[in-house]
């Protein structure tokens, strides 16, 4: 439950004066992420803090954590905050001792499951959904559900065959991480991942070059799409379509956290403050990306039935166990035997 609406809720970023004015002292923040949200959002804090310079590193999300153990281990100051989609890497930096803590005074306003020992926190609750072309998939044969997939997988392989398209586990940590849930909610995930890889589905890590080939009609379906990316590419191009299946779907969070050698921590609470108040999560909302906070306004469509979130915190760190993920991957690479791997280069077509 969310206690947002109790009277202690702070109005603004509700940080601390002293706070306040150390990052006002400070006079900067330097931001390393992975997700592609920040301009409005850093247009809407500067309006507020004109007097601190925002810098931003936009890297994906290994060379991320690779930066953070490099600048931590030779005794350097590293990034203010690190905010990124991966949310196991994320995680297991915290857990291996590179965030600090801080109780933001929005701590009581944010749901179950997405705050991790006052280190960690999820900033949106992102459904995972499944994206189509319109003119490929008619309405009546549109899969409602992963159990839906699945028997069309098998009965109609002439809709799918060659015009599959879903992350590559293999490369992209965020499929990786999605495989694993899908496995331990679903049931049959295993036998729909045999059905998707016997139609040579094309694997992917540039979900732009993935809603580019549904938009252009070269692609039928994709797999396990970030539905406000997806509501990015549908917005102007109408040929695409998505579904949230109904039996279940996966929620997932971009996740924060403030280095423990941050250069300057007063102005990454600061920060972090802004995007877990009301007014920073109705920037987020606006965007068309759910914010985690279930108490703002936001021009999104309230959560589907069948939510299954992925929570910041422990059990995400199985994901980045060794012996797990080969065993993960060896299977995953055995249904997909028959895929074709996309150009790493994400430009490439």
């Amino acid at each position: 439950m969310s206690a947002a609406g109790c009277s202690s809720e702070p109005e603004g970023a509700g940080t601390a004066p002293r706070v306040r004015w150390l990052a006002r002292r400070e006079g900067a923040l330097h931001i390393l992420t992975n997700t592609s949200l920040m301009g409005p959002v850093l247009e809407a804090f500067r309006r507020r803090w004109p007097e601190i310079r925002v810098r931003l590193d936009d890297k994906n999300s290994t060379r991320i954590a690779e930066e953070v153990r490099g600048l931590a281990a030779a005794g350097q100051e590293g990034p203010d905050l690190v905010w990124s989609t991966a949310m196991d890497v994320q995680v297991k930096l915290i857990n291996d001792g590179y965030a600090q803590a801080y109780r933001s005074p929005h701590r009581a306003a944010m749901p179950d499951g997405s705050v991790w020992r006052d280190q960690g926190y999820g900033l949106t609750a992102e459904p995972i959904v499944f994206a189509y072309n319109r003119r490929r998939l008619m309405t009546d044969v549109v899969p409602r559900s992963h159990a839906d997939l699945l028997r069309l997988l098998k009965t109609r392989p002439e809709l799918f065959d060659g015009r599959v398209t879903l992350y590559d586990a293999e490369r992209s940590g965020v499929a990786l991480m999605q495989l694993s849930a899908d496995v331990q909610i679903y049931p049959e995930a295993w036998s729909l991942m045999e059905a998707l890889g016997a139609q040579r589905p094309r694997l992917d890590t540039s979900g732009r070059r993935m809603m580019s080939q549904i938009a252009d009609g070269r692609m039928a379906f994709a797999y396990n799409m970030n539905q406000s990316y997806g509501a990015s590419w549908a917005a102007r191009a109408p040929e695409i379509g998505l579904i949230t299946p109904d039996d279940y779907h996966l929620s997932v969070s971009r996740v924060a956290f403030i280095p423990r050698n941050a250069a300057h921590p007063n102005a990454a609470r600061l920060f972090l403050d802004f995007l877990l108040s009301r007014e920073g999560q109705r920037v987020i909302g606006a965007l068309g990306v759910r914010p985690v906070r279930d108490d703002v306004d936001a021009p999104v469509r309230p959560a589907a039935p069948g939510v299954r979130p992925v929570r910041v915190g422990p059990a995400l760190l199985a994901n980045l166990d060794q012996a797990r993920r080969a065993t993960l991957l060896t299977r995953w690479g055995e249904a997909m035997r028959h895929g074709v791997r996309a150009p790493a280069d994400p430009a490439a077509p």
